[in-house]
């Protein structure tokens, strides 16, 4: 039970008008919520690498940033599916992970505002945001059938993807502005850690709609084990949460990379340390805006894909979107870029949404916390490798040759899925349109 809430009573609401009422009410402060909190996350996704470019200049360094903030997915990424699975004030929790990270983002606004940033001290806000946010992202995809009905799931996972895009449109140009107007990065980490208040101020106006389930009695490696189990013997949801292991391996350089290359490839600016990158702020965060502008649009349209499309089909789509629209920045190089960037983000925004969905569809309330912390954690695998090598393969060879071929490992991975039972056996948006398994072995 979350909260100790309880969905409404079917004696006292036999046709379920009241609960289903109560499931829309909280669409808007489960997508606004979290509209803030992402705005304020793109104002970070810019401004922290961008901070350490500054410092430092190195492209290793941009990586090894990267790689702190997603190692904690590996290392924690298990077990804290077996606790959210356990937890029983799930939303206490997920505000509690908002109130801690407002706590780290004002201290780096502190520590910035006094010249005290360091390397060192980067990677140690990434490696403790990546630890919160392993918790809270599946945390909040774990109380989500909780509070929404099933098939509300499509449309809430795709305004979450939108807001998703259209905040990554803001969050980056905001940042970039506000670089470019103090000249320090100090205010766009206290925004941000702001967004975060916000966001748990919205989790508070959340009420249940679906008890979950008891907590068991379990041991805690039993627990681990059957969220698993029930991962790997899906074919779906492996053959999914494999194309992303290795998806992310090849294309987290690209996304850990971006800023430098936006800088070098598509400014024709050098990249040097501190102060003068700031007077090219705005420009690079206004190719942040335009790119992901573009994929909003892309994200919109999810629904009506999905209703069209089995997940997994989208999911492979979404992929060939990804990787074609990165090969085309790489080899187009100017400003002009920034429509077949935003392809890949559209297509970024797809595969998200159909993954996180198939979770939530296919998988029994009581595993729901530890099949997606499981699923998220093997997705995750390359995340820090890939960011930590792509960042010395780009300062030996160049940041170009690092993009063609991520971009083109993506289409590789893509084109290899089509012949799985991700796209043999499909899964719909709507439950109501289920169409039987052709082969559930595979």
């Amino acid at each position: 039970m979350d909260s100790g809430e309880h969905g409404e009573n079917s004696l006292d609401d036999p046709f379920g008008v009241a609960e289903r009422r109560r499931a829309r009410r909280n669409m808007l402060p489960l997508v606004g919520g979290q509209a803030v909190s992402l705005f304020g996350d793109y104002i970070a996704f810019f401004s922290l690498p961008y901070f350490i470019l500054a410092l430092t200049a190195e492209p290793i360094d941009l990586g090894l940033t990267a790689a702190a903030e997603t190692l904690p997915m590996l290392l924690f990424g298990l077990v804290a599916g077996v606790i959210l699975d356990r937890w029983r004030n799930l939303r206490g929790a997920l505000i509690a992970v908002d109130l801690a990270r407002a706590g780290v983002f004002a201290g780096l606004a502190f520590a910035a505002a006094n010249g005290a940033g360091t390397r060192w001290l980067v990677f140690g806000v990434a490696f403790i945001i990546g630890t919160l946010s392993v918790f809270f992202d599946s945390g909040l995809q774990t109380l989500m059938p909780s509070v929404i009905d099933d098939d509300m799931l499509i449309d809430a996972n795709s305004q979450l993807a939108v807001a998703r895009m259209a905040t990554y449109s803001i969050g980056p140009l905001v940042g970039g502005i506000l670089i470019a107007l103090s000249g320090g990065f100090a205010v766009a980490f206290l925004i941000n850690a702001a967004t975060f208040l916000l966001s748990a101020l919205f989790l508070t106006m959340l009420r249940v709609v679906h008890d979950r389930p008891g907590v068991s009695s379990e041991a805690f490696r039993d627990s681990l084990v059957d969220g698993l189990r029930f991962l790997l013997d899906d074919p779906r949801l492996r053959w999914a949460t494999l194309g992303g292991t290795l998806t992310n391996l090849v294309f987290q350089p690209l996304e850990a990379l971006l800023v430098l290359f936006v800088v070098t490839e598509v400014l024709d600016q050098p990249a040097t340390a501190v102060g003068d990158l700031t007077e090219v702020g705005a420009s690079i965060g206004l190719f942040y805006a335009l790119n992901a502008a573009i994929g909003a649009i892309g994200a919109v349209f999810a629904p009506r894909i999905s209703a069209r499309v089995p997940l997994g089909t989208m999911y492979v789509v979404g992929l060939f979107m990804v990787g074609g629209g990165f090969l085309a920045l790489a080899l187009i190089g100017s400003f002009i870029a920034v429509i077949p960037a935003g392809l890949t983000f559209a297509g970024m925004a797809w595969v998200n949404v159909s993954l996180t969905t198939m979770r939530q569809r296919l998988t029994p309330p009581e595993l729901l916390g530890r099949v997606i912390a499981a699923s998220r954690t093997l997705a995750w695998l390359g995340l820090p490798i890939g960011a930590a090598l792509g960042g010395m393969i780009a300062g030996q060879i160049g940041v170009v040759p690092v993009y063609v071929g991520g971009s083109l490992l993506v289409l590789g991975i893509a084109t290899f899925l089509l012949g799985t039972a991700l796209v043999r056996d499909p899964v719909m948006a709507d439950p109501h349109d289920e169409a039987p398994a052709t082969n559930a072995g595979d």
